[in-house]
C-alpha cells in the first residue's frame, strides 16, 4: 500500500494505492516523490472536470478570456448579488423552498437554526461568513461536543449554499445467515476473514473516507473489547464494542500491533460481497450487526457499541428489523 498525502493526490484528499507487489509499490511512490519535487501538485484531474475546463475554455476564447479570468468575474458577480442577503433571509427561503421535501427529522432539526446560531449570526451577510465564525456561533449558543459542532455546521453551510438535501432511500437490508458465511468463505486468508468478521459482527464502519475499518490498530483489539478511539471514529468520540464469542475465534491469532486492512482490500472485499450477494447493498454488515445486536443486547447497549447517541432515533429508524432474538443469539453464538 502507498499512502498518497492530499498534496500529492488528484482529489486534494488522503489517497491510498494498493499493489500487488512492493516493486511496483514503490516504483509509484518514487514517480510520485519526482513529480512532487518537480513542482507537480496533484496533476490528475476528474475527467468530467477536464471536460468541462475544455468546453468552458472554448466558449471563452473568442472574447480573449482564460477560465481564471471567467473565475474571477463570476465571483465578483456572486458577490455582488449576495451583498445585501443575510443569513436569516437566505435560511428563510431555504427553507420555504425545501421543507416540504425534507424527512421529518431534518425539518426538525432545521426548525432550530436559530438557536442554534443566535440572532447576530442570523444577521451576518452572506460574503462575511466562514466557518470559524459559524463554529463560534455554535459553541457561543450551546454546542460543546465536536461531532455536534460538525453536524450542525453541514446544516448551516447547507443553507448558505442553499444546497437540498438529498433523500436517502430507506434501502436498509440485513443479511442472512448463510449471505454473512458466504462472505467469510470468500476471504482467501485469515487477514481477510479478520477484516470481514470485524464489520459483521462488530459493526466497524467499513473503508470509506469516514471508515473506520481503515484506521483501526490491531493493538486497540482487546481480549473482551475493541476500543474505537476519537481519531477513528467518524463521530470524533471513543466507544467500546464487546466482543462476542463468534468475533472471538474468528480474531484469533490476530497481530498485537499493525493495520487491520489486508493488501488490495478495495479490490477484494467487491469480489467478497459480490462472491455473498450483497453487491450494491449500503452498509449490509453494519446494519446487520445492529438489527442482532438490538434485539439481544438492547438499546443502550447497541447504541454504544456502534456509536450513536443516547437521544438518537437512527437505530430504530433503520437498523430495528424483524430480527427474532432467537436468530439474534445465534448470530454472535
Amino acid at each position: 500500500m502507498v499512502s498518497v498525502p492530499p498534496s500529492m493526490s488528484g482529489s486534494n484528499s488522503r489517497e491510498r494505492k494498493f499493489f500487488d507487489k512492493v516493486a511496483d509499490a514503490n516504483r509509484y511512490a518514487k514517480r510520485l516523490r519526482g513529480d512532487y519535487a518537480a513542482g507537480m501538485r496533484g496533476n490528475i484531474i476528474e475527467s468530467g472536470l477536464a471536460r468541462q475546463a475544455a468546453d468552458a475554455a472554448r466558449l471563452l476564447e473568442p472574447h480573449g478570456l482564460t477560465l481564471m479570468d471567467a473565475a474571477v468575474i463570476a465571483i465578483r458577480h456572486h458577490k455582488a448579488t449576495t451583498n445585501s442577503q443575510t443569513f436569516g433571509d437566505r435560511y428563510r427561503a431555504f427553507v420555504a423552498e425545501n421543507e416540504t421535501h425534507w424527512r421529518d427529522r431534518y425539518a426538525i432539526d432545521m426548525g432550530k437554526m436559530e438557536r442554534w446560531v443566535g440572532m447576530e449570526f442570523m444577521a451576518l451577510p452572506l460574503p462575511d461568513i466562514t466557518d470559524g465564525r459559524i463554529d463560534a456561533a455554535l459553541r457561543g449558543n450551546g454546542a460543546t461536543a465536536i461531532s455536534t459542532v460538525r453536524s450542525r455546521r453541514v446544516m448551516v453551510r447547507a443553507v448558505i449554499n442553499a444546497k437540498e438535501k438529498v433523500r436517502r432511500k430507506d434501502d436498509t437490508y440485513i443479511m442472512t445467515h448463510r449471505e454473512c458465511a458466504r462472505m467469510i468463505r470468500a476471504c482467501r486468508n485469515r487477514a481477510e476473514v479478520r477484516a470481514v468478521a470485524l464489520l459483521l459482527f462488530a459493526g466497524v464502519r467499513p473503508n470509506a473516507p469516514h471508515g473506520e475499518l481503515a484506521r483501526i490498530d490491531w493493538a486497540d483489539v482487546g481480549t473482551d473489547r475493541i476500543t474505537i478511539r476519537p481519531t477513528v471514529s467518524k463521530t470524533a468520540s471513543d466507544r467500546y464494542i464487546p466482543i462476542t464469542p463468534r468475533l472471538a475465534r474468528l480474531l484469533r491469532g490476530h497481530p498485537t500491533k499493525g493495520t487491520i486492512l489486508p493488501p488490495n482490500w478495495p479490490r477484494r472485499i467487491q469480489a467478497i460481497r459480490a462472491f455473498a450477494g450483497i453487491a450494491g447493498k449500503q452498509d449490509a454488515p453494519r446494519h446487520t450487526y445492529a438489527s442482532h445486536h438490538l434485539v439481544v443486547f438492547g438499546e443502550m447497549l447497541t447504541k454504544q457499541a456502534v456509536g450513536h447517541t443516547a437521544g438518537s432515533t437512527t437505530l430504530f429508524k433503520h437498523y430495528a428489523r424483524a430480527v427474532t432474538p432467537e436468530a439474534g443469539k445465534l448470530y454472535f453464538r
